[in-house]
């Protein structure tokens, strides 16, 4: 499976090193207007510049004007929001992605990319499937950070009537419903197919109401276990907002599971089981490669330590799960870690 373009670029960010000159980590919410916008570029920028001298001054300046340059002439305007990393210097790096969800505004100037925002977003907007159905046809799509990355179109096969002396009414229902019968299996195999080869674990079904009841008591348990919710929806006016309401839908059941796990984190702290809490203990259970998921509060303080984590976690390939508004992980104080095992249960076992 290959990773999603998020995935890449976060990759290619923890491989980034240090240097002296500044690297800037910028995010826009282009929802905003304009001059809002212009302003969570213009205002910090300025109060960093303030703090440089010499060379770093000179090679912040440059970085800012890769970013102004693009906002100018690459942007494109039906983007929600875009994420900027810059830096000039001996070793110059530059990336801009745009994105079709917002993101929190941002802009700092440090020696590493803050790469915290991007797994927040990778959390709270990843890739699922849709299958937007009616009689006549199906579109499967798969979304990445809301935006529609590969398109599958199923018509259903052409029924031709020929009721009189060649075929009954009764004859002619019963083929209806057995062409009905292939259309919604091939529907299945298609989607299935899909999700197996980019391995979605997510899955919405919206269009029609008799065809998206039909399709979802038809799918075999395996894919049942990934839907989210299926929805009537007319897709006539365009798939817009079968989309947005999608990502809403996406996002709820998103923040139920992320949840959950802090509730399981939660017990298996209070009763001694695979899990910690608290930063000293999440950084040793990833530095000695016993934890399974870091489990951090999108409200953690510290943004210096949050960023910490996060590049730790992701350079053991430890999971990552951004929790928004749980008051067990704040008593936990902010992040915790689920863990594979406990250091000295794996020696005694063997």
């Amino acid at each position: 499976m290959k990773p999603d373009p998020l995935a890449a670029l976060v990759h290619r960010l923890v491989e980034i090193e240090p240097d002296e000159s500044p690297l800037i980590s910028c995010f826009l919410d282009l929802q905003r207007k304009h001059s809002e916008w212009m302003s969570d570029l213009n205002y910090p920028s300025s109060l960093v510049a303030k703090r440089l001298t010499g060379r770093r001054r000179t090679d912040f300046e440059d970085a800012l004007g890769e970013i102004r340059s693009y906002l100018e002439k690459s942007l494109d305007p039906h983007s929600k929001s875009v994420a900027f990393y810059a830096r000039w210097g001996e070793n110059p790096f530059f990336t801009a992605t745009e994105f079709q969800v917002p993101l929190k505004p941002l802009f700092v100037a440090d020696t590493l990319p803050h790469i915290y925002p991007l797994i927040e977003l990778k959390d709270s907007y990843h890739r699922f499937v849709i299958v937007i159905t009616t009689e006549e046809e199906a579109r499967i799509l798969e979304t990445t950070i809301g935006a529609v990355t590969e398109q599958i179109l199923a018509k259903r096969p052409e029924l031709r009537r020929r009721v009189g002396r060649e075929w009954t009414r009764e004859h002619y229902r019963n083929h209806k419903r057995e062409r009905e019968q292939q259309f919604i299996h091939e529907k299945i195999r298609i989607l299935e197919d899909l999700m197996n080869r980019k391995g979605h674990n997510h899955l919405i079904v919206a269009g029609s109401p008799k065809m998206v009841g039909r399709l979802a008591e038809a799918l075999p348990t395996r894919l049942r276990k990934k839907l989210i919710t299926s929805m009537a929806a007319n897709p006539s006016s365009g798939i817009g907002p079968i989309l947005l309401e999608s990502i809403h839908q996406f996002t709820l059941a998103e923040s139920g599971e992320s949840h959950d796990r802090v509730d399981m984190l939660e017990a298996s702290v209070m009763t001694g089981g695979l899990a910690v809490s608290g930063l000293e203990a999440s950084l040793d259970a990833m530095r000695d490669g016993y934890a399974d998921m870091l489990i951090i509060d999108q409200d953690f303080e510290d943004a210096e330590t949050r960023e910490e984590l996060i590049r730790l976690a992701l350079k053991t390939n430890t999971q990552i799960e951004t929790v928004s508004g749980s008051e067990p992980l704040k008593r936990l104080a902010g992040v915790g870690c689920l863990l594979r095992y406990r250091p000295g249960e794996l020696v005694s076992g063997r």
